[in-house]
């Protein structure tokens, strides 16, 4: 009887044993804890993705030291490779981390450790672990029928992602859909997601940089969804009129007096750190300066004791700013800012360490508080396509309503941005040139959802700026190759063909309230549309009406772009894939439902579509056939 009973007992408990779920990671056996157990308060967000790195975001509640931990395709984290990282207490205590010498079109598990401790990064406990893949590289579908090792990739867009009803009656979800819907159809298939502008609304302005960084940590902490795609999803973005909390028309002007344009640097100090990140280093970018200067009346030197300009590379400088303030509160007096020295002032020349040279001169003798701003046009190259992302806000010129929006001194770029684009667009060896405009280009952007009388733009994108946009139009279409502007900040959603190779894709609103039809300026459901001169063909549009109350209307679109370049075919025997390359590849352009993900409107442009008529191709064949 003994026996029998030992026996029963080895026999029972590999039964017990098998029947748990020892899978990692297990919180019971604190492989993880929760993100709220640590001093870790908001991310992790992935971004500046490329074929060889990656880097990783986050917010603390303190100056912390964290490691992110790496390794290809899935957990557990053992053999990890470690990149260590430390919150910054003068930028909210945000820090990110640089991941490089990673392998192309490679998946990589990542995780967060601090104090010892590993954090749990998924937003719900049965989502799967996070990971991110890496771009392709040449090499990555190079065969004899690619030889240039092209390859297929696809990105998601959307811009304008309001969490909160400007109304007290209508409501637009504080978590948005859109998000949670692209996670769960689209993240195991897109390479990036851009967010076109309007990542946060004012909600906590308060007349200080806490106030402006506390609106993203709002927007992250409400908008799960937003922080759950991040984490698997790398970003790139743009900042746009919400982010820096104003128009900010005229802060490229230089000889501009007092204006709200002046809280552009505070505001976009607070988004390099919190967004800008995500995009990368580049030349012509600095970090904001701010000091606190002498000026004498009738001369053109700043003088700043405290400062070192000695570092100051004037390529970097967009415009300098006397009486840079923060909104949310009472607008600080004149007198406190720089009395009659308050404006908008071009940097001539660094003299010596605490002296620059400025334009226009001291209107009077005094203390100024400046800032010194910075240029955030970027680029990037994903294989046979050029991504353009412009500042379509901080370096403009004032707007002085449509009356003088051919005037050839306004301005939406600057010179500097404007001679840089121009260039890049001109030299690119790219397939396909993709412009990243917050701002739309030939949709307009009126007042009509709230007045219903006048369509004409209340100056938010081109069609306040008509000549330059039109000097940019032309020289677009001389290129032989497709051009797609993809834009935002109208919520609602155009595909509109401009010339031959350029198309203008507005992708919008991701979560905020509608604007009916008139507020684009009453296109047609389609057909030929004026804007300001131009004629343009109106592919497709949200079609949302006018007699509906825009805070009625809770439409939410995003886009999924795929760009094809290959074939991927089956070998002549053995396990395998032959990659044949398009002789023209193409991009397909599909808006999708927030809430659902069902398809709204999908076009295809391909590099054939902005040639010239050719002859007909020679009816050959290329690759042999199976039975000789």
């Amino acid at each position: 009887m003994k026996m029998k009973l030992i026996l029963f007992g080895l026999l029972f408990l590999p039964t017990v044993a098998r029947s748990q779920d020892l899978s990692w990671p297990d919180p019971v056996a604190n492989h993880v804890v929760p993100r709220q157990s640590t001093a870790v308060t908001h991310g992790p967000v992935l971004g500046d993705i490329t074929k060889k790195s990656v880097r990783i975001w986050l917010r603390a509640d303190s100056e912390v030291d964290f490691d992110v931990l790496i390794r290809p395709n899935r957990p557990p984290f053992a053999d990890a490779d470690v990149h260590r990282g430390r919150t910054v207490p003068s930028e909210d205590f945000t820090g990110f981390v640089e991941v490089r010498d990673l392998l192309p079109n490679t998946e990589y598990a990542y995780a967060i450790r601090v104090a010892g401790e590993i954090i749990d990064l998924r937003a719900e406990f049965k989502d799967p672990w996070p990971t991110f893949r890496t771009l392709p590289a040449k090499g990555s579908y190079q065969h004899q029928f690619n030889p240039e090792g092209k390859f297929n990739f696809s990105f998601s867009i959307g811009a304008c992602q309001r969490q909160r009803s400007p109304g007290k009656t209508y409501g637009i979800y504080p978590n948005p859909p859109a998000f949670n819907t692209i996670w769960e159809k689209h993240r195991n298939r897109i390479s990036f997601h851009i967010v076109n502008g309007d990542y946060s609304y004012e909600e906590t302005l308060d007349g200080s940089a806490a106030g402006i960084e506390n609106n993203y940590k709002l927007y992250l902490d409400r908008g799960r969804s937003l922080n759950r795609l991040l984490r698997y999803v790398p970003m790139l973005t743009m900042y746009n009129d919400h982010e820096v909390t104003d128009n900010i028309d005229g802060s490229g002007e230089v000889g501009l007096g007092d204006g709200n344009y002046l809280v552009r640097d505070p505001a976009v100090r607070v988004w390099q750190y919190y967004a800008d990140w995500a995009n990368g280093d580049r030349e012509q970018r600095a970090a904001v300066q701010f000091g606190k200067a002498n000026l004498v009346k009738d001369t053109d030197v700043l003088h700043d004791p405290e400062a070192d300009f000695t570092t100051l590379d004037l390529r970097q400088v967009s415009t300098l700013h006397v009486g840079p303030f923060y909104k949310g509160a009472a607008k600080p007096s004149r007198s406190t800012r720089g009395g009659n020295n308050v404006g908008v002032y071009r940097v001539k020349r660094v003299i010596d360490a605490t002296h620059l040279q400025i334009e226009p001169p001291a209107k009077a003798s005094g203390p100024a508080p400046y800032s010194i701003g910075t240029h955030h046009y970027f680029d990037k190259v994903v294989g046979n396509c050029h991504f353009l992302f412009l500042d379509t806000r901080g370096q403009r010129s004032k707007f002085k309503g449509v009356a003088h929006a051919n005037d050839k001194d306004r301005h939406v770029l600057g010179e500097t941005q404007k001679k840089w684009f121009i260039e890049t667009v001109t030299r690119s060896p790219a397939e396909f040139l993709f412009v990243v405009s917050p701002d739309p280009w030939f949709i307009y952007h009126s007042a009509y959802h709230m007045r219903g009388e006048s369509t004409e733009s209340k100056g938010d994108g081109y069609c306040g700026y008509v000549h330059e946009r039109e000097e940019l139009t032309e020289m677009l279409d001389k290129l032989d190759k497709p051009v797609l502007l993809l834009t935002g900040d109208v919520h609602h959603p155009v595909a509109a063909q401009i010339t031959d190779n350029v198309w203008e894709f507005l992708v919008s609103p991701v979560n905020s309230a509608n604007h009916p039809i008139g507020t684009a300026g009453l296109p047609p459901l389609g057909g030929w549309f004026d804007s300001e001169g131009r004629t343009i063909k109106i592919k497709w549009l949200g079609g949302y009406p006018d007699n509906v109350h825009y805070l009625r209307q809770r439409h939410t679109v995003y886009s999924v772009i795929s760009v094809n370049n290959i074939v991927k075919a089956g070998r002549p025997a053995g396990a395998g894939y032959q990659f044949v390359a398009y002789d023209e590849p193409q991009v397909v352009v599909t808006f999708h439902d927030g809430y659902s993900g069902e398809m709204l409107y999908s076009e295809g442009i391909s590099t054939l579509d902005a040639k010239k008529p050719g002859p007909p191709a020679e009816k050959k064949n290329r690759f042999g056939h199976w039975n000789q």
